[in-house]
């Protein structure tokens, strides 16, 4: 296991050991468990931009596809 150093404000620290301390938890346990569940996040959502930016390599955005009427736009936003 590496040890691996990180500044954390105050405020943020206080609000990890209020949660800490009600589920009576360990705070490196804690913050192991918040950094894996982060990667793996961050990992989803690489794959996902990933995805897009390919679906739109092979079907480009065609001109004129988005555009919208004045009218459609008050609709749309009236409620």
């Amino acid at each position: 296991m590496q040890v691996v150093q990180i500044e954390i404000d105050e405020k943020t620290l206080a609000e990890v050991d209020e949660a800490i301390e009600i589920l009576r938890e360990n705070r490196q346990d804690v913050f192991r468990e918040a950094f894996r569940e982060l990667a793996k996040r961050k990992k989803k959502e690489a794959e996902v931009a990933r995805q897009y930016a390919e679906a739109y390599r092979k079907n480009p955005v065609q001109p004129g596809e988005f555009e919208i009427e004045e009218e459609q736009l008050i609709e749309v936003w009236k409620d």
